[in-house]
């Protein structure tokens, strides 16, 4: 599928139509030729913005840590309480594209920088998960790491089984293992 073109297609417009083209197409869709093609530009224009194929990946992963990792940590560090935070960022994970994930983790399993750029990823989301518990006062630092590494690995299994849930099946299983982790106060209030 071919995507009108900007008159001007700018780095971060070949960046955003990898992310499409990974969703679409997985890692196969990420040749230059099938790039350029999709956008419905020359190759001097992919060229303009980077010198090879290695660098685009780099730049796309980079790309895909920025919007799926590091905005939605902004994004819910606007909220105040731990609870708050880690509900706003339960929404806005489960609004992402999954096939997005999916696609980068098979990437990696082919570009070493890539596999690099999601393993620190990890780390990130593991960590930022971690002191939402923590900052929770619900848990020893010990319990609240486990706790964090628990919910980050059912995160990724749920994207990469195709157990044919929806978002909303999805947000109820996470709202399940809140009420079972969390204490009636810390759960009290409000559900998104």
């Amino acid at each position: 599928m071919t995507t009108p073109a900007p008159l001007r297609f700018r780095r971060n417009d070949w960046l955003e139509l990898g992310l499409a083209a990974l969703a679409e197409q997985g890692p196969a869709g990420l040749t230059i030729e099938a790039l350029c093609r999709r956008a419905g530009k020359t190759k001097g224009s992919f060229y303009a913005h980077f010198p090879a194929i290695e660098a685009y990946l780099s730049a796309l992963a980079g790309h895909w840590r920025e919007t799926f990792t590091l905005r939605l940590m902004q994004e819910a560090d606007r909220g105040e309480a731990p609870r708050d935070r880690l509900l706003a960022l339960d929404r806005m994970a489960l609004a992402l594209d999954g096939r997005i994930e999916q696609g980068m983790r098979r990437l990696a399993q082919l570009d070493a920088g890539v596999a690099a750029t999601c393993a620190a990823v990890d780390r990130e989301r593991i960590a930022y998960l971690e002191k939402l518990h923590g900052e929770s006062r619900c848990f020893a630092p010990a319990e609240a790491r486990a706790l964090a590494r628990i919910e980050y690995a059912a995160f990724i299994g749920f994207q990469q089984l195709d157990l044919g849930l929806s978002p909303q099946e999805l947000h109820d299983c996470y709202g399940t293992f809140m009420r079972l982790v969390y204490p009636p106060s810390f759960r009290s209030g409000p559900r998104v």
